[in-house]
């Protein structure tokens, strides 16, 4: 099974699922300590911009730069969410727990409006 081809009934992922009805959303998903996708997955109909061994790689990436921001916590409080503007999209994670919660949108969201948005929906 591919990796963004996975299926789940989770809590997780009827939100994620539920998320990705918002117009300037194109992926939302959660990953495991490990990097893997446990729920949510691509709007449908979207293209993804980077093949699956990319992806892949950007998940174990995202996993290490939330743990390593983690280790600032008690001097600077706990990471809310980071966000990259990219020319092309917009990346938001959120540290939950142990997993992380990985939002792309297109590129001309307002940031600050969309995080508040997606941490009210997820209890973040």
């Amino acid at each position: 099974m591919s990796l963004l081809e996975r299926k789940s009934n989770s809590s997780y992922d009827q939100k994620c699922n539920q998320f990705l009805k918002e117009p300037q959303v194109r992926f939302a998903g959660v990953l495991d300590p490990m990097g893997n996708l446990i729920a949510g997955g691509f709007k449908d109909g979207i293209k993804p911009l980077e093949d699956e061994t990319e992806i892949r790689k950007m998940f174990m990436e995202v996993v290490l730069r939330v743990t390593t921001r983690s280790e600032f916590d008690q001097s600077l409080g706990e990471v809310e969410y980071s966000a990259s503007r990219r020319k092309k999209v917009v990346v938001l994670s959120f540290p939950l727990g142990k997993k992380i919660l990985l939002v792309s949108t297109d590129k001309n969201v307002d940031i600050d409006k969309t995080a508040s948005k997606i941490m009210k929906f997820f209890g973040v």
